[in-house]
């Protein structure tokens, strides 16, 4: 929590009715299109490259096939003491280890061999015979991490950016 230090002590400076009413949802409309947004830059939340895919897609982006992933990023709960963002669903349930990374366990059907036996023969490249002929009946795939949410001082700032102006706003309103 101590990296939300500066944004805490800014928030508990403004007026209360302000604080609890209006900011919630400005944070959560920044937070999620910040997120979003990501996709788009194709860098973690400190603006940093995602690491490149092994192998390119031939057409569109690498994170963006079926838009689901940026499509299950919502606000899960936003109230006066608490905002939450939130990615993933039932037909999203790979959103956490991409954000986070790390291994997964995939089975070796009998299609995949059939799909590897396939692509063998029509590019010849070796790594699919190996897999069609595998032993194996579950492989340990390393997913890289390509994070989307998280704790950001980019959106920390957004953030202030956002609620000094809608403040500003606010107390002209009420003069």
């Amino acid at each position: 929590m101590a990296n939300f230090n500066n944004l805490n002590r800014f928030l508990d400076s403004l007026d209360k009715d302000f604080l609890h009413g209006v900011v919630p949802h400005i944070i959560a409309e920044k937070a999620t299109e910040f997120y979003k947004n990501r996709f788009t830059v194709k860098a973690d939340v400190k603006n940093k490259a995602w690491p490149p895919a092994k192998n390119p897609p031939r057409r569109g982006s690498l994170m963006v096939r079926s838009g689901n992933l940026v499509a299950s990023i919502r606000p899960s709960v936003v109230s006066g003491e608490r905002v939450v963002i939130s990615a993933g669903s039932a037909r999203v349930p790979y959103a956490q280890i991409h954000n986070e990374g790390g291994p997964i366990r995939v089975p070796v059907t009998r299609n995949m061999r059939k799909f590897a036996w396939a692509m063998n023969y029509k590019s010849g490249d070796n790594r699919w015979k190996q897999l069609a002929i595998t032993r194996k009946s579950i492989l340990r795939i390393n997913i890289p991490k390509r994070q989307f949410m998280g704790h950001s001082k980019i959106l920390d700032q957004l953030i202030i950016n956002s609620i000094n102006k809608a403040f500003k706003n606010f107390k002209n309103s009420i003069k």
